[in-house]
Formats: structure tokens, sequence, C-alpha cells
């Protein structure tokens, strides 16, 4: 009978076990998914400093929106669609928020990892919109290869 109690004790314990290391894969999982775990220290000063860059580049782009003339808009947007730049990056840090937009203010539209490859349109400016398998948006230029 003694047998029996120690190997219904092993069973017991075990089964306790593999249901904490379930509970610890599942939050392990939610954390990953989420967005806000993927921004690392540095990242979060980096955000502050981009919304500062971000804020200023769009009312100097008021600004400027403001005393040009229609046809000269017309000129710009030629000169842009020129100057874009394709090419094939890989990602310089671990983890990488893509972005819907050119700013940190856009929604995430998805997450890449380190020396993954991505398509990149570069037009010259601080943020460039890249291409996956799954998805595209934006990120920081600083965050990927040099061509």
């Amino acid at each position: 009978m003694n047998m029996n109690k120690g190997k219904g004790l092993i069973v017991g314990i075990l089964t306790i076990l593999i249901a904490a290391f379930i509970v610890f894969v599942v939050i392990m999982q939610n954390n990953f998914n989420n967005p806000e775990f993927a921004q690392s220290e540095l990242g979060k000063v980096q955000i502050s400093s981009d919304e500062e860059n971000t804020d200023k580049d769009s009312n100097d782009m008021n600004q400027s929106t403001n005393t040009t003339e229609s046809a000269d808009d017309t000129d710009e947007e030629n000169t842009e669609e020129e100057s874009v730049t394709h090419s094939t990056r890989n990602v310089t840090v671990e983890i990488l928020n893509v972005r819907s937009g050119p700013g940190v203010d856009y929604d995430i539209a998805g997450v890449v990892t380190i020396d993954q490859e991505l398509e990149v349109e570069d037009s010259g400016d601080e943020w460039v919109e890249v291409t996956t398998d799954e998805f595209s948006g934006y990120v920081n230029e600083k965050y990927l290869s040099e061509e």
C-alpha cells in the first residue's frame, strides 16, 4: 500500500508542475503579443524624442504648406516620386514595432525581429515604408542596416 501512496504523490506533484508550466506559457505568450511588452526602456526614451521631432516636423510642414502655391505642390510630388529608392535591408534591433504611419503616434501594424529582411521604400525621410510577407507599415530608418 505504501507504494500506491508514493506513486499517487508523484503523479499529483507532476500534475501540479504541468499545470503551472501551462499557466506560465500562456502568460508569457500574452506578454509577447502585447505591444507594450515589446518596448524596452531604450525604446521608451526614443519614443519621447521621436514624438518631439515628429511634432516639430508636423508644425514645419503645416507652415510651409500654407505658403506654397498649388503648382509648386505638383512639382514637389513629382520630385518625391522620383527620389524613392527600393532596397532590401535587415532589422538591427531585437524587436522593432512596425507602425501604420510614419511616426510613433500611429498604431502598431506588426512586429519584426533582428536580422529579418524587409523590402524598404526610402524617400529620404526619417521614417521609411517597409513590407514583409504578412504586413506593411513604417519604421524609423535608424533601426535598419545600411543598404
